[in-house]
């Protein structure tokens, strides 16, 4: 059956519009932020990777990194 692409929403305040990401896309995302961290990236290139790739705010990321070093650190 196919997943039904959901129109993104704007609300009052936002730039761009927005979708919510799946499951899927978050375990991607903590994945590639615990390798970046690995391998010694700075924070400042993850934040333009993931701009660039993903097309998501700097609020969004800094969320991504608090979570996936939190899990590393567990």
């Amino acid at each position: 059956m196919p997943k039904e692409n959901k129109q993104p929403t704007i609300r009052p305040g936002q730039r761009k519009p927005y979708t919510k990401a799946t499951r899927r896309e978050v375990q991607q995302r903590l994945r590639a932020v615990a390798v970046f961290d690995d391998c010694g990236w700075e924070t400042s290139s993850i934040y333009w990777f993931f701009q660039e790739v993903f097309g998501i705010e700097s609020r969004q990321i800094a969320r991504y990194i608090a979570h996936a070093r939190a899990r590393e650190a567990a």
